[in-house]
């Protein structure tokens, strides 16, 4: 991958200016286009910087430059033709760097490691709080309604058809626990298994019929997540396109659920359909 902003030849020269000017034509700031993307504002800056080699492996900065180039409304094609085309930094001499004392050594070594690992906490956290600030907006929203499924519901093609409209209110009795949900073909609610497969990284938090949090965590880009719970189950997912949906071992399309900002909330029933949940957010 390409060296650090300043790398003369080694740098990616035109991406970063693209990408800032864009964003400054549809007067965003860092932190907007980062809460728009769920992802962090330092990874944001090191594109507009052409810090690409602070992102990790080419695939992650392919990725993190595609999304970011189509909310800002540039041709990611080009961008990443440019990418590809930079002069890439080759691998140090060993054989021409001076050598030193045993005692530099072991002072040196520790201290590289420590800041290392601090660059990258900052990064996971910046990057959690994001899901966290979203995940609690959503509870917000659902604490006055919360909906479920209702007998012979039929399964939503569109977006457009989510929240009441193919969502019933269901009914809980005083104890707070979740009644059995009748579904067609009068099949009871049960256990029902979803795969996550992460292309990128994503939020992601699954909910079973009784409101419990199934799971909840933010899934690294290559991760495969297996979910067990009581259906209906409720998803959320903060990056929906980087993610590929199994039940009970079927792939299950859901792009019919992404919405604009790339986030999707989906129901699954207890005999594998996916149906339109509340827009994530409460948006």
């Amino acid at each position: 991958m390409t060296g650090q902003a300043g790398g003369g030849a080694g740098r990616a020269a035109g991406i970063g200016t693209r990408l800032r000017s864009a964003r400054e034509r549809g007067s965003l700031t860092i932190e907007q286009a980062a809460q728009r993307l769920h992802i962090a504002p330092a990874i944001l800056e090191a594109l507009e910087t052409e810090d690409f080699r602070s992102l990790g492996a080419p695939i992650y900065v392919k990725s993190y430059l595609g999304r970011y180039a189509e909310l800002l409304g540039e041709s990611a094609e080009s961008l990443q033709q440019l990418l590809a085309s930079a002069v890439v930094i080759p691998e140090p001499d060993l054989t021409r760097i001076p050598h030193v004392s045993s005692g530099s050594s072991r002072a040196a070594g520790p201290v590289t490691a420590v800041a290392a690992w601090v660059v990258v906490a900052l990064v996971v956290v910046a990057s959690l709080w994001w899901g966290l600030s979203r995940w609690h907006a959503r509870q917000r929203a659902l604490q006055a309604s919360k909906p479920a499924l209702v007998a012979g519901a039929s399964p939503v093609t569109r977006p457009a058809q989510s929240g009441p409209q193919a969502l019933g209110a269901l009914a809980r009795p005083a104890g707070g626990k979740a009644p059995a949900v009748a579904l067609s073909g009068g099949a009871p609610a049960g256990i029902v298994r979803i795969t996550l497969r992460f292309a990128a990284a994503s939020w992601v938090e699954v909910d079973d019929a009784a409101g419990r949090h199934v799971y909840r965590a933010l899934a690294p880009a290559a991760a495969v997540r297996t979910v067990r719970g009581t259906a209906p189950l409720h998803v959320l997912l903060g990056y929906a396109p980087g993610v590929v949906l199994a039940v009970n071992g079927r792939v299950t399309p859901i792009s019919a659920y992404v919405q604009s900002d790339h986030a999707a909330s989906f129901v699954i029933t207890a005999d594998g359909r996916v149906l339109s949940g509340p827009r994530a957010g409460g948006e």
